[in-house]
């Protein structure tokens, strides 16, 4: 058997004796003659294979003599690797497909490059994907089919609007951390200075607005980004801009600087020892700073934070920024123990966020976060987050007590071994979207019921006109469509309310890190799910449309 190329052909010739010939042996052949990678012509081989024992007939029959006939097929082919390309919809990203060679040349780096230009990508090419593709390809079994992306569009960066740094840490909140004096020595009861401001120094600057990076895809298409947009300052009392830099708020007084939305504010800070039967309640339009305790029964209202060094046993702390008390609060039940319509004596209430290390038995209610760093103990809640611990520990404790959030509960243990309940309802954002699809489901009550009434006389005037129109018909197929239109505007609401819900039910849940204790009942929406038994870490949130108890 001898082999020899022609024209990419791979040919065979074969004199024909009696020596018998399979398809094993020529393969064999083709293998040893160097072209085992080649495309065998699996007919040839057959025809091949067929006309040989033809022949061999005749040399047995000694009527052809042995080598008298040698047979000469096309038996295989070099074929060349096969390059061709795919787009993603977006035409954001590239993929080259080889079809690996059958003996013939592979595809190099670089006619794959110039094939994927041809085919119209230009822009963001990877050159170790591409590398890593004909390598592969040039190793691969003949006729495999490798496939990679060559190529990534950028994305269109849209321009970030202007944003605003405070140039005061504390400004936007101030955590519970003691001084440490030492390694060895920290003071629990010393949390250093209140923080404030001299008349003149800055608060907070402007960022400008970016222009943002457009986008092109692999085909080089330009989307240009939306640029930002310049937002105006939001001044408030105490605060001014700067007369050299238009980007700068300084302080147009001393006093306590808080942010706010797109700006500052600096109020005035009223600071007293205690707040008791000498001081009086304290009502004022800034900040207070309570250096000792407030006594119960006495009420601190406040417009912009209040910090309390010592133990809040008061009847009410209102504030129109941030609550911070060091100490403990401490309180107790009025009426209707242990139920979500329980009056307390002590009672917190903050625009804002309220912090806290212990408290017990005391209502709460706040636009932020309640952050306990020991434990919440029989108190109610309405917050949009709660936390028991500190930001790096989450060891905090609640034990009883009603919580209605916005969002989420985070802390180390929940409930307790004496199985005494605590009822969480994530439904703080939730109830008012029910309550307007009640609202407007009542609204759509009567009117498909009128809708009713005016088809029947819609239907009863047809008939008496017998196929004729009048001005009453006008009018009532004029008020039917009306209703009409009134009743998809209220269907669409009740929509757009739902998925609004649907939106804000994955944000919400409760991590307990450390142990869930039995008798624990929460609520999302109007799912309930009660914990029966003792959970190590555990996350709680809804999962397949149900709220679910899961291990974290």
């Amino acid at each position: 058997m001898e082999f020899a190329e022609h024209n990419n052909n791979i040919i065979i010739k074969v004199p024909v004796t009696a020596e018998p010939l399979n398809a094993a042996t020529i393969k064999q052949g083709l293998q040893d003659a160097g072209f085992g990678r080649c495309f065998l012509l699996q007919n040839q081989l057959e025809n091949l294979l067929v006309e040989y024992q033809q022949l061999q007939q005749k040399v047995k029959a000694l009527t052809l003599a042995e080598r008298a006939k040698v047979l000469s097929y096309p038996l295989a082919e070099k074929r060349a690797a096969q390059l061709s390309f795919e787009l993603s919809d977006d035409k954001m990203t590239a993929w080259a497909i080889i079809t690996a060679a059958w003996g013939g040349n592979p595809i190099s780096a670089n006619e794959l490059v110039k094939a994927a230009q041809q085919f119209g990508i230009i822009f963001g090419f990877n050159k170790e994907q591409i590398i890593q593709l004909v390598q592969q390809a040039s190793r691969a079994e003949p006729g495999s089919r490798l496939k990679i992306d060559i190529a990534q569009g950028r994305q269109v960066k849209d321009g970030k609007n202007s944003w605003f740094e405070p140039l005061i840490p504390d400004m936007v909140r101030r955590r519970n951390q003691p001084l440490v004096e030492s390694e060895a020595k920290a003071d629990l009861r010393d949390f250093g200075a209140i923080p404030s401001v001299a008349k003149g120094q800055p608060l907070m600057r402007r960022h400008p607005p970016t222009a943002g990076e457009a986008g092109v895809d692999v085909t080089g298409v330009i989307t240009a980004p939306t640029p930002g947009v310049a937002i105006e300052w939001q001044l408030a009392a105490g605060v001014e801009l700067s007369p050299a830099d238009a980007d700068l708020l300084l302080a147009a007084q001393d006093g306590l600087p808080r942010a706010i939305d797109n700006g500052a504010t600096v109020d005035d800070v009223f600071t007293v020892k205690n707040v008791d039967l000498a001081s009086g309640h304290i009502i004022f339009k800034g900040s207070v700073v309570i250096n000792g305790n407030v006594i119960s029964g006495m009420k601190v209202v406040a417009g912009g934070n209040v910090f309390v060094k010592g133990v809040m046993e008061g009847a009410l702390i209102e504030a129109g920024g941030d609550i911070t008390v060091m100490g403990s609060i401490i309180g107790h039940q009025l009426n209707n123990p242990g139920t979500a319509e329980a009056e307390y004596s002590t009672v917190l209430k903050a625009a804002g966020d309220i912090h806290c290390n212990i408290a017990q038995y005391s209502a709460f209610n706040c636009q932020g976060e309640l952050q306990a760093n020991k434990y919440l103990m029989h108190c109610q809640v309405e917050a949009e987050r709660v936390t028991a611990g500190t930001p790096d520990k989450l060891t905090g404790k609640i034990v009883g007590g009603h919580y209605l959030l916005g969002q989420t509960l985070h802390c180390g243990q929940l409930g307790s071994p004496s199985s005494g309940v605590v009822f969480v309802k994530l439904n703080r954002r939730l109830n008012p979207l029910f309550e307007q699809q009640e609202t407007i489901r009542a609204q759509l009550a009567p009117i498909r019921v009128l809708m009713d009434e005016i088809k029947q006389r819609i239907d009863k005037q047809k008939k008496l006109l017998a196929g004729q129109v009048d001005e009453t018909l006008k009018r009532l197929e004029q008020e039917f469509e009306d209703q009409k239109q009134l009743a998809k505007t209220l269907i669409n609401e009740v929509r757009e309310l739902e998925e609004q819900r649907l939106q804000i039910v994955p944000q919400l849940h409760v991590k307990v890190s450390q142990q869930l204790f039995s008798a624990v009942e929460f609520q999302f929406g109007k799912e309930i799910i009660r914990s029966r038994r003792e959970y190590g870490p555990s996350m709680v949130a809804v999962q397949d449309g149900h709220p679910a108890i899961n291990p974290l």
